[in-house]
């Protein structure tokens, strides 16, 4: 049977070339050029291969397999291809994002990572890991942390998946926003408005106020409207197009929330709001004045055909 095969580690024959020509030189501006190899496949979304222990309990944790070499030092080993992984002993493996397998070695006790190590090898100290994480500092991939109401409980998580997303745009990334935004509640800028009834008494209480005390005078007093007061989304516009906003927190609105009311939903309420709105929007506009994302209306089904991530929320809805 033919083997599957891994796009995620197409292209690390810069790697391997920026290894071989520090094999012809070794000098310190060879050094540099494996380093920019690196960093510019973890901005394609580049892979290594690394040999792991895995956890028999819990299916996706696993430890790096590290070798020893004489003076002590332990290194976690990578891969830049199946064919330099198949010239060691055989062992369990993963193909895993290259920046958060740098970030993740920095949170051990080991060396760094050799490249290779059964060829053309390349020791990635930590020295060298921090010089590459410090000249990008920037994060490449969302996060796999388990979906919680406590961790989408401000937005904050949600925000940075978006932050993430418009640096790397990658299939994996907006497949694991779409699930984020799938168990997401979101913030709506609305327009308050009362009855006839109620607009009218409140036009009278003004006018009664502008005509004695002055207008201070309805500070501090209590009004009750009769009737419900509807809450009506603000629409944006660009160019022929319309777009549904929404904020992954009260406060990313800025000014412009200044002038609406605020209402908190989930997501898939924004949704059925933004699909059923009479200016027939193009998409939802995630954050549109800070760092905007917009989701077209094409995927609103694919996200609200998603499954929760959150245990026990599809029984219960």
């Amino acid at each position: 049977m033919q083997k599957k095969h891994n796009v995620f580690l197409d292209n690390n024959l810069l790697i391997e070339h920026a290894i071989s020509r520090f094999y012809t030189k070794r000098s310190r501006e060879n050094v540099l050029v494996i380093l920019d190899a690196i960093r510019h496949r973890i901005h394609e979304d580049g892979h290594l291969i690394f040999p792991v222990w895995k956890d028999e309990e819990h299916e996706n944790r696993f430890a790096f397999r590290s070798i020893q070499t004489k003076d002590g030092k332990a290194w976690n080993a990578a891969f830049t291809s199946k064919a330099e992984f198949e010239k060691g002993d055989p062992s369990d493996n993963v193909s895993f994002p290259i920046d958060r397998a740098l970030r993740l070695c920095l949170e051990t006790d080991a060396d760094g990572f050799v490249i290779n190590p059964w060829g053309q090898s390349f020791m990635l100290s930590r020295e060298l890991i921090e010089m590459i994480l410090k000249e990008d500092g920037e994060e490449y991939h969302i996060p796999d942390d388990p979906i919680t109401p406590e961790l989408l409980e401000d937005g904050s998580f949600l925000k940075r998946a978006i932050s993430i997303c418009n640096r790397n745009r990658t299939q994996i990334n907006l497949i694991k926003l779409s699930g984020i935004l799938r168990d997401s509640w979101v913030w709506i800028p609305c327009n308050a408005v009362m009855s006839d009834a109620d607009q009218e008494m409140w036009d009278k209480a003004v006018k009664a106020a502008q005509d004695g005390e002055g207008l201070d005078s309805l500070i501090g007093q209590e009004f009750t409207n009769k009737d419900m007061i509807r809450m009506i989304p603000d629409i944006l516009q660009n160019g022929d197009q319309f777009f549904f906003p929404v904020f992954t927190s009260a406060e990313e609105m800025g000014e412009y929330g200044e002038h609406f009311s605020k209402i908190e939903k989930h997501f898939l309420e924004a949704v059925n709001l933004a699909v059923n709105n009479e200016k027939n929007v193009s998409g939802i506009v995630i954050n549109a004045f800070t760092e905007p994302f917009v989701i077209p209306r094409e995927i609103f089904d694919i996200i609200a055909g998603m499954k929760s991530s959150i245990e026990g929320e599809s029984e219960n809805e």
